[in-house]
């Protein structure tokens, strides 16, 4: 088989690479290829933040499954609590529909879904997958956190974080909360969830910015604190964004861009599916713009571009702080829940302009402000 751009991963960046591409070129032929055969489920504690909304519309792709509709959050930290309204509601999915309804609107948009095809092997401008052997002119690599394509392209793997993830049945709150006080190096969190035959239900869990045992009990620990259940929690890796890191590879003969999580997402908030949707776009629209152009994507344009952008603004602030947020100075931890800050965070997750997440964040950046306390 042979296509322009091939874009390996089916999920939230490998669909808004393949309608970015067809909008960029109609003319030229885009192939998605995906280890699982949709719908598959994913874990994913499911928030598509008023930023990721904003991704989801620049994209060209809708949200058109079940949801559940949040207006507010609330920020713990050191036994202080911050209700904030966010400047843009988000929205709570399953993954297994919304990644399913994805892939049909990627379909719809003109792009070729090959399912059940894994990433095998990378040699210049051909990739061996399940399928057989695919040649192309650009390759957008958007298979996840446990994907291959890094591997494949002789780079890092990155630094992973891990999470512990459970369903509790009712819905007693209906905030987005994330809570620092879990005793990780990270915060739990309960998300309201969209009804499933006709009963509500919560997703829960723990996400740890630095590898860290005892995710597991730590989470049940919490849950008795919330007064919840305590189901088996799902474990599963994410990949976090590194400022500097490749953003792809120059393989000869074409180019492979990273999008979603084989780039990496945001190390504060551990949220992915805005910044996947984010540069996937921007991936898929620079691979086929550049090959309209009978030339090859240029990797530092892409870096560029990425950088550029309003959720390319939001995660390099947000990667500066997590380790700060996650450090050992409980100085930092205590400011997570002071009415102001968490308005910024709200504004930042909302994808308000960037002047206002720039004003926002300046009292949790300042060091003289922080060294007041």
């Amino acid at each position: 088989m042979r296509c322009d751009v091939l874009i390996a991963g089916a999920g939230p960046a490998g669909c808004a690479a393949a309608i970015a591409a067809r909008r960029a070129a109609p003319h030229l032929s885009v192939v998605l290829v995906d280890a699982a055969r949709f719908p598959r489920d994913k874990p994913c504690a499911g928030a598509i933040t008023g930023g990721g909304l904003r991704e989801l519309e620049r994209a060209g792709l809708a949200l058109r499954v079940p949801h559940a509709v949040v207006s507010h959050a609330r920020l713990r930290a050191l036994g202080r609590e911050a209700r904030v309204e966010l400047p843009r509601p988000a929205a709570v999915v399953r993954r297994v529909e919304l990644d399913d309804d994805l892939v049909q609107q990627a379909r719809d948009a003109g792009a070729t879904v090959v399912e059940g095809a894994a990433l095998q092997a990378l040699q210049e401008d051909r990739a061996r997958t399940g399928a057989g052997e695919i040649s192309f002119g650009a390759l957008v690599c958007a298979d996840g956190a446990a994907g291959p394509s890094r591997r494949l392209l002789g780079l890092d793997p990155g630094r992973h974080a891990l999470l512990r993830e459970a369903r509790v049945p009712g819905a007693p709150q209906w905030d987005l909360l994330f809570d620092l006080d879990a005793g990780v190096p990270g915060y739990a969190w309960r998300f309201p969830a969209p009804a499933l035959a006709g009963a509500m239900a919560e997703t829960v869990g723990v996400y740890a910015h630095e590898r860290t045992a005892g995710l597991g009990p730590a989470l049940a620990a919490w849950l008795g604190r919330e007064g919840l259940p305590a189901p088996e929690p799902v474990r599963w890796p994410i990949r976090l964004h590194a400022p500097g890191a490749p953003v792809g590879k120059d393989l000869g003969k074409a180019q492979a861009l990273l999008a979603g999580e084989a780039l990496g997402v945001d190390p504060l908030t551990g949220e992915g599916i805005r910044y996947a949707l984010w540069s996937g776009r921007v991936a898929g629209a620079l691979a086929a713009g550049a090959l309209a152009r009978r030339r090859a994507p240029s990797l530092a344009e892409y870096r560029v571009r990425l950088a550029a952008s309003r959720s390319g603004l939001a995660l390099a602030v947000l990667s500066r702080l997590a380790g700060r947020i996650y450090g050992p100075d409980v100085r930092w931890r205590r400011l997570a829940a002071e009415p102001r800050i968490a308005a910024a965070f709200a504004a930042v997750i909302s994808g308000h302009p960037a002047r206002l997440l720039a004003a926002g964040l300046a009292a949790l950046v300042d060091p003289v402000r922080l060294e007041q306390r």
